[in-house]
């Protein structure tokens, strides 16, 4: 039952940043761009006890120059742990370059062992293309321990963990990146609608 509650609550935040996507376009200037990422995600950490972690990440950027270099959007994941715990998270995000933040609350279900925990989830990320490589930290703020059973559930505490994402964006609204034309001798951007020829005499 929690675990369904968990899943419909995933999913009514997805369709949230679906939408959200689709309503920036008309509060947004021409010259910004929205990308909705999606893709697969592998972590592996823990806690107390460390586990492997299997799940999708999706998330909305605004370009607000629609280059590729700046962002501000807003990010939801969700994972099936192999300890038997479902984790979830979401907030926002930002990056420069390659590298990105992220900033938001988690949830994790409790298991036979471990109790379940809500907690401030925070995260640093390199972007190569589709492949992302980084590291969250959860800060736990509420450990959910059943008060009626005899021993108490153990606790995972703050948690750390390596994080691979492998995704794709696609353009919502915005102009669509350029594809980089050729370059003359010396550095210099050629007329992409130009003849790539050298001048006849």
């Amino acid at each position: 039952m929690k675990h369904t509650a968990a899943l419909g609550a995933l999913a009514l935040a997805l369709g949230w940043l679906v939408t959200s996507g689709a309503s920036a376009q008309q509060d947004t200037s021409h010259d910004a761009r929205g990308v909705l990422r999606a893709g697969k995600l592998y972590s592996f950490g823990g806690g107390t006890d460390l586990q492997h972690g299997f799940g999708l990440d999706l998330r909305y950027e605004l370009h607000p120059d629609g280059a590729e270099d700046g962002y501000l959007g807003l990010f939801s994941q969700g994972q099936y742990e192999l300890g038997d715990a479902w984790r979830f998270a979401g907030g926002v995000a930002a990056g420069w370059g390659v590298f990105g933040l992220e900033a938001g609350v988690s949830h994790r279900t409790a298991t036979d062992g471990f109790a379940g925990s809500t907690g401030l989830h925070v995260a640093q990320s390199f972007t190569f293309g589709p492949l992302s490589v980084g590291a969250r930290l959860t800060i736990p703020l509420v450990d959910h321990v059943p008060q009626n059973i005899v021993a108490p559930m153990a606790v995972q505490g703050v948690e750390g963990a390596l994080v691979v994402r492998l995704g794709w964006g696609f353009t919502l609204h915005g102009p669509r990146p350029e594809h980089r034309g050729c370059h003359a001798h010396g550095g210099e951007r050629r007329d992409p609608h130009g003849h790539h020829g050298h001048h006849g005499r």
